[in-house]
């Protein structure tokens, strides 16, 4: 049953499809932006395609739990009539007479039905079907997973560059009014031509720097456009406000969890029990199989190919049921051979997840620190913050009092615009340190489901 949360979200994709062809601006947040990614990727669409077909090889599993029935019909010409060797006795001749059985044309037609009873490698291999889709869904989940992890990476570092731009521009604002402050003292001799020469190297600076990032976020907003399916000329504001939330939170939640449960390792798991049941049907193969059949036809035999002339009736009815039980007996070690090759193939998955699980096991430590590290950076920065703001005003004040040079009120105006840029690439780092824990913890999806 389609859940309100689905019926928003196509609502929601129907809306951006609609806009594409207009010249408007679309709002997005990041878990629009992940939802557009997960409709448009292709290597989701290819997953959500394998499921399908999942679905469709347990189907064709489950047909042959129903009869089988088909139709036939067989004509055959004998240019040698078989013989069949009796006893002459029986015409009242010694020796072995040769007798012709059956005539030069025969011709059958009917249906015949097959129904299977019992094959306990075939119940196994039913399962195992059903086991394969368990496995494409958690493919599935893990291309989505894909797609939301580089979306949200791509999501925040667009967001941190425009948040630069911001500030330099608002670093800009300021150096345009120093430099018309600059520029009427040095009419009125108040100040040295060369100070005002400086502020105006410092505001071409500025708008270098503004320019250079500007380039830089068109192109790193057309990467994220591309993930998402966007076209090119559309014009795109990201909707979600670049600050600290509760990521500090994150730290006391992943402390009380565990190693978790990541995709790769649930993909792993299911690996392994489609390999046992995969070994345990080529062992069940050597038990016996029991098959009903029935056929019913209509069989024409006759010496002159006449059977669409009128007369007396060309065909008999021939009708037949039974039973097939087959015991495998000896087929030159081929299952005992696959057999061995399954147990090697068990024997590579557990390798490889315990492996992994290994690696998982460091990768959680080395996020966990990342994520302290970054969030102490960041708290130093707003501390480099206040500091910078407090120098920069009073180097203002002192600036138009005559008692601060005009170095160093550049000088603080620098270091302020340097601390707000640092806080900016420290808060952009915790929000990727956060995404690689989601990520660790196997929570990327609830990006999408908050």
């Amino acid at each position: 049953m389609t859940t309100k949360k689905e019926i928003l979200t196509m609502l929601f994709i129907l809306a951006i499809v609609q806009l594409w062809g207009q010249d408007m601006k679309i709002s997005l947040s990041l878990k629009q932006s992940c939802l557009l990614g997960i409709e448009q990727n292709v290597n989701v669409q290819n997953a959500m395609l394998e499921q399908q077909k999942a679905r469709f090889r347990i189907r064709e599993a489950e047909s042959k739990l129903y009869p089988q029935l088909e139709a036939y019909t067989n004509f055959s010409y004998y240019y040698a009539i078989p013989k069949l060797i009796i006893p002459g006795e029986i015409f009242g001749q010694t020796g072995l007479i040769p007798v012709e059985i059956g005539t030069k044309f025969d011709w059958s037609n009917g249906f015949r039905a097959t129904q299977l009873l019992y094959s306990q490698s075939y119940f196994t291999s039913l399962k195992l079907a059903r086991q394969m889709e368990t496995l494409s869904e958690l493919d599935l989940q893990q291309k989505k997973e894909e797609i939301i992890f580089q979306v949200s990476q791509l999501y925040y570092l667009c967001q941190a560059t425009h948040t630069q731009i911001s500030l330099l521009e608002a670093s800009k604002k300021n150096m345009d009014r120093l430099l018309k402050i600059t520029e009427l003292q040095s009419r009125n001799d108040l100040i040295r031509k060369i100070d005002h020469s400086r502020v105006a190297v410092a505001a071409d600076n500025l708008q270098t720097q503004i320019d250079n990032l500007d380039q830089l976020y068109n192109n790193q907003l057309g990467i994220l456009k591309y993930l998402i399916g966007l076209p090119m000329e559309t014009e795109v504001v990201l909707s979600d406000t670049f600050v600290l939330s509760q990521e500090n939170m994150l730290v006391d939640l992943f402390n009380k969890t565990g190693l978790p449960e990541r995709t790769e390792l649930q993909v792993l798991d299911k690996q392994i029990e489609i390999t046992e049941l995969t070994r345990k049907s080529a062992r069940q193969s050597y038990l016996p199989t029991l098959t009903g059949f029935g056929q019913l036809y209509y069989q024409g035999q006759r010496n002159e190919f006449d059977f669409f002339k009128g007369g007396d009736d060309k065909f008999y009815k021939v009708g037949v049921v039974g039973i097939n039980f087959t015991i495998p007996l000896f087929d030159g070690f081929e299952k005992r051979s696959k057999i061995k090759q399954y147990d090697l193939e068990l024997i590579q998955l557990r390798n490889v997840r315990e492996n992994r699980l290994e690696y998982f096991s460091k990768e959680l430590i080395d996020v966990l620190n990342q994520y302290r590290n970054s969030l102490e950076i960041l708290r130093r920065q707003e501390k480099n913050i206040q500091v910078a703001e407090e120098i920069y005003d009073v180097s203002l004040q002192g600036y138009r009092q005559q008692v601060v040079p005009l170095s160093d009120l550049l000088m603080s105006e620098n270091e302020l615009t340097e601390a707000r840029l640092s806080y900016s690439n420290a808060l952009m780092q915790l929000k990727n340190a956060g995404l690689e824990m989601r990520k660790v913890k196997g929570e990327m999806l609830l990006i999408i489901e908050s």
